[in-house]
């Protein structure tokens, strides 16, 4: 593995090994010594789990890491980012990880030729991607059932928009599970084929194991979000969470909104949390997979 774009570029063995390095990671029966290796965090958009549980990785295996400040940078001065990054890869950074808000422009990065070869990892591009989001979310089901075939996921909000979302489709197809999403129209993309849509919660949540939520991402909506009629028709509460449904939500979450936020207090919903603590494990892998192939 040279780059991690999208899971679209994984195989279904590939993510298994990437799920039992990150289980080495955790259970510290693995250990990686990349002192040698010059990895540079590119972050366009903000981003608090993502970017951190990336420095905390980077730390565990002993890399050398670099904070790029786009707001101090020559990319201020009308540098182009590819420019950047090539002088970059002149300086001697051979990692990039990234995120931007267009979504095919990492692609057409990776495309480009360097002055020396460079490996880039996408930490969330626009509302296409997020493929460690997706990666760390099959780690934290997959600790919770040992397999996720055959299993149903109710997948619930803002799925138009969300780069997670479509990450995570990817990754569950190739795992045969049972998608539901439950979501008002203005949500819903219906060209996803192999889903089944719901817009009554009672009914999505009826036969699920694992229920998702996501963040309505209001800084990429145009529209007007009538969010009383989603708190009261899709809002998660106390009373309608299924008893042992597995609740997951990508964060950051908007309390009172995705789900109630006395929900967020109870046990059930460490399972959150979970999912921040597993992302430190599953980048640690993704990165220690990449930077073991520099040069090949």
């Amino acid at each position: 593995m040279k780059n991690l774009i999208r899971i679209e570029d994984l195989s279904k063995e590939e993510i298994l090994q990437i799920y039992n390095r990150a289980y080495e990671f955790e259970k510290n029966t693995r250990k990686a010594n990349h002192i040698d290796a010059q990895v540079v965090t590119m972050f366009f958009e903000n981003s608090t789990r993502t970017k951190l549980s990336f420095e905390l990785a980077l730390n565990r295996i002993k890399a050398n890491k670099y904070d790029f400040q786009v707001s101090t940078s020559s990319i201020n001065k009308g540098e182009e980012l590819f420019d950047t990054i090539n002088n970059l890869s002149a300086i001697g950074f051979d990692t990039i990880i990234l995120r931007h808000k267009e979504d095919s422009l990492i692609e057409e990065l990776v495309n480009k030729k360097y002055y020396n070869d460079i490996s880039f990892i996408n930490a969330g591009s626009g509302m296409s991607a997020h493929p460690t989001q997706a990666l760390l979310d099959f780690y934290t089901m997959k600790k919770q059932f040992g397999s996720i075939e055959g299993k149903t996921i109710t997948i619930v909000g803002d799925v138009v928009h969300s780069r997670v979302f479509k990450s995570n489709i990817e990754l569950l197809k190739k795992f045969n599970v049972n998608i539901q999403i439950l979501a008002p129209e203005i949500f819903i993309d219906e060209s996803i084929e192999g889903i089944q849509y719901f817009s009554n919660l009672k009914a999505a949540f009826e036969k699920t194991d694992i229920i998702m939520a996501l963040r309505i991402q209001k800084e990429r909506i145009s529209e007007k979000i009538d969010f009383e009629d989603y708190i009261k028709n899709y809002q998660i509460t106390k009373e309608n969470l299924p008893y042992g449904a597995f609740l997951m939500h990508p964060g950051p979450v908007n309390r009172g909104i995705e789900i109630e936020s006395s929900v967020l207090e109870l046990q059930s919903a460490r399972t959150i949390l979970n999912q921040a603590k597993n992302g430190v494990f599953v980048r640690m892998a993704i990165l220690d997979m990449i930077l073991s192939n520099r040069g090949l």
